[in-house]
């Protein structure tokens, strides 16, 4: 904020925090807008300079006192917006309800049903999940209450997925198909994967569908499920609309609206709220915030534009039940963030269909959306589902990648994203099979227990993930390469037994570290996890007997519990060696280092692919194209730009970038000047040996990285800058080995890209 001409001599902001005054030795007091800086107007009249300035309680009055003992009282009503009247102001309020359920349960049509009161034929089943707007009629007084409707695909490879957008859900409609018999078997297992995700009081309503067309299934048994799992029971048709009233009644009644909260907000809030909900409607997916606000500031011209801080909180408020999403990066918001979710099932579909079932993709086929894009139709064929224009589509695929590795559901190995639960593969016979010293009995969503334990074994930097198999991981150790493994037997989707194995040679401490990081792991994963040892004499190598039984007697017993060898009769000790190792403080100690470890490498790898992101969307905001290297083919270079022409083709000409995230990349000396230590001596040789100029980028954050995320849910970079380097390495190879540069990098924008391309292209 820049216009006093001398010295500030006091500052003080209004009640709501918007303005700010000011006061100076050059006698003026200046009133100004905090958000954009902007100076809203002086007041001129003292001789003296001023002291100290004040707002009245109600922002309506300056008080401001001069050096020379005078006091002045200004009226701001000239100067200050007029205060909106009371009926200017509305509460609003909105919740997020779930409806799933098998495909064919008929969840489009009671969505429909219950959101617009009539009957709509549906096509296919639902691919992915999609939100639907239930406004209620009934809402008392100035409080404007809705219901977001969320339509999740029913088939069973999409349970994965659908965790995506589960979180903050007020209620779930559990529904199911009323003219098929053997119906619970798929209820019990949504339970099991809702309850991944959801708080235990969520209301649940158990909806029988499509009654009108007959009903097979029990109703005894149904409503002795219902009464077990505490849901509410209905029997409903959308089609006729049977049952639909109560049903509708009776959730917005078990909607705790009271804990939602209401919010207060002006009515231009409605009014942005209502302009974003048609372009919804309209097909809009991607805008940039400026995209967006331009686009609304023309759709509103008969209200004054209202400021950023106004859009973003009614796209805050538009959050809460996933309607629309602000990116991390790019400054992008989504205006229907399901199709994350639709996409995410597009790769499902993708790797179902692959021949050689490794449950992996190539990074590059899912950067550039090559995947099967099916649904399928009521009579069973396939039908070819909608795709987004390839702008929208990139950036819902980078964060559609984004959030499942976040998550935990994939890994990357070398060019490859790898989905453990989706690896078809079978396991060959094996003809001297591992031991098995340890197993867990393990109840809770399989798929997701399986796929986060062994994402997470393979990221945890002590083990190395070398194959994947049908619900099966091999790993070595890092030293000694000693083969140690993971398998899951399932009973059913929520029922199973995962069982750990080591080839012979690895030592004790190897097989110990291994089974308490994955003891560690089930207990917060898992509803429930048993864990069960597996002996074998150690005098004639026989196995020992039934490992419940036997470690009934280790829990009863500890270092006095024994058993004897059913085949030589010689007695053995139960609390051996792994035992006394496994209840050790000091390995319990070393496995908590170690997730704590992993945290900090989980934090760095988001901040990196968040970098990767946001270059990404500065670069296609230029019109140029781009691609990321793969991780582990990371040899100083992390994302390739190629130049285009004004077709969009690449013309054979670009830039290499190496990406750094974080403020420690680079160390402020007290003259001010910035260094990055090249830390790996062979990077200067790939830098100067690329077919490109190579630009080293830093994004840093406006607090230290310590720091960066406390009382945040978002990760934003402060700045993010470039600058070209392979110049300044050749001339620094002259004078010997290269171990550290000036860094004098330059904002990474639209217009410094193009500067680039104009560099290096021509006009």
């Amino acid at each position: 904020m820049e216009g006093h001409t001398r010295g500030v001599g006091g500052v003080a902001f209004s009640p709501d925090g918007r303005y700010a005054l000011s006061g100076a030795d050059d006698t003026t007091v200046r009133l100004w807008q905090v958000e954009s800086g902007r100076a809203m107007g002086a007041m001129e009249g003292h001789t003296g300079s001023v002291l100290g300035v004040a707002f009245s309680p109600d922002g309506r009055y300056a008080l401001s006192c001069a050096n020379n003992g005078v006091m002045r009282v200004w009226d701001l009503s000239r100067s200050l917006p007029a205060a909106p009247a009371e009926e200017e102001y509305e509460q609003y309020i909105n919740a997020k309800v779930l409806v799933v359920g098998d495909t064919g349960a008929g969840k489009t049509g009671i969505t429909h049903r219950l959101a617009q009161g009539t009957w709509q034929p549906t096509g296919g089943s639902t691919s992915g999940a999609w939100a639907t707007q239930w406004p209620l009629a009934d809402s008392a007084g100035r409080v404007e209450r809705e219901i977001w409707l969320w339509d999740f695909g029913g088939q069973a490879d999409q349970r994965l997925v659908h965790q995506l957008y589960m979180d903050r859900a007020t209620a779930i409609l559990l529904l199911f198909n009323a003219d098929q018999e053997d119906v619970l078997p798929g209820l019990r297992d949504w339970q099991v994967a809702l309850r991944r995700t959801l708080n235990a009081a969520t209301p649940q309503f158990l909806v029988a569908g499509r009654v009108d067309a007959g009903f097979k299934a029990s109703r005894g048994r149904l409503q002795a499920f219902a009464q077990e799992q505490g849901l509410a029971y209905h029997e409903t048709s959308a089609q006729s609309g049977a049952g639909c009233d109560l049903l509708k009644e009776e959730l917005k009644a078990a909607i705790p609206w009271e804990r939602l909260g209401e919010r207060s907000s002006p009515k231009i809030f409605k009014r942005i709220k209502d302009e974003i909900l048609k372009l919804r409607d309209e097909g809009h997916v991607v805008h940039t915030f400026k995209e967006l606000r331009d686009e609304l500031w023309r759709r509103l011209p008969e209200d004054a534009r209202f400021e950023d801080t106004a859009l973003r909180t009614v796209v805050g408020l538009l959050d809460g039940p996933g309607v629309v999403k602000e990116l991390e990066y790019g400054t992008y918001v989504l205006l229907a963030p399901e199709w994350i979710n639709a996409y995410a099932q597009a790769v499902i579909r993708t790797l179902r269909n692959t021949k050689d079932e490794l449950g992996a993709l190539p990074l590059r086929s899912i950067a550039e959306g090559k995947l099967l894009y099916q649904s399928i139709g009521r009579d069973g064929a396939a039908l070819e589902t909608k795709r987004l224009p390839e702008r929208e589509e990139r950036v819902v695929l980078g964060e559609m990648e984004r959030q499942l590795e976040e998550r935990g559901l994939c890994l990357r190995q070398g060019d490859r994203l790898v989905f453990p639960s989706h690896c078809g593969r079978e396991r060959p016979a094996i003809p001297a099979h591992p031991a098995v010293f340890v197993s867990y009995a393990v109840e809770g969503y399989l798929d997701d227990i399986y796929a986060t334990l062994a994402v997470k074994l393979a990221y945890s930097g002590c083990f190395e993930l070398t194959d994947l198999w049908r619900d099966a991981a091999d790993f070595v150790t890092l030293t000694g390469k000693h083969r140690m493994g993971i398998q899951l037997n399932r009973e059913n989707a929520s029922v199973g037994e995962i069982t750990l194995y080591f080839s012979p040679g690895a030592s004790v401490a190897d097989q110990v570290m291994f089974a308490n990081y994955i003891h560690q792991h089930l207990e917060s994963a898992a509803d429930n996890a048993r864990r069960l040892r597996h002996y074998v004499c150690p005098k004639c190598g026989t196995p020992k007997g039934n490992p419940a039984v036997l470690m009934e007697r280790l829990l009863e017993r500890g270092d006095q519990a024994e058993t004897i060898c059913d085949k030589c009769e010689a007695r053995f000790s139960l609390w051996d060696d792994l035992e006394q190792r496994f209840a050790s403080d000091d390995v319990r100690g070393r496995v908590e280092a170690l997730r704590a470890a992993d945290e900090v490498r989980l934090d760095t790898r988001k901040k990196a692919k968040l970098l990767v992101l946001e270059v990404g969307a500065r670069i296609t905001s230029a019109g140029q194209r781009w691609w990321e290297i793969p991780q582990e083919e990371d040899d100083g270079i992390d994302v390739m730009v190629e130049f285009a022409d004004e077709a969009g083709n690449g013309i054979g000409k670009g830039l290499c970038l190496q990406l750094k995230a974080g403020n420690s990349h680079l160390e402020k000396r007290r003259d001010e000047r910035e260094v990055f230590r090249i830390k790996k001596p062979r990077w200067v040789e790939t830098w100067t040996h690329q077919p490109y100029p190579v630009m080293l980028v830093i994004g840093t954050f406006a607090e230290d990285e310590d720091e960066g995320r406390r009382g945040k849910e978002r990760l934003e970079f402060a700045d993010v800058r470039w600058m070209e380097i392979t110049s300044v390495l050749e001339r620094e190879k002259a004078k010997g080995p290269v171990k550290q540069i000036e860094f004098t990098g330059s904002r990474l924008d639209m217009s410094s890209v193009l500067e680039w391309r104009r560099r290096i292209v021509g006009s």
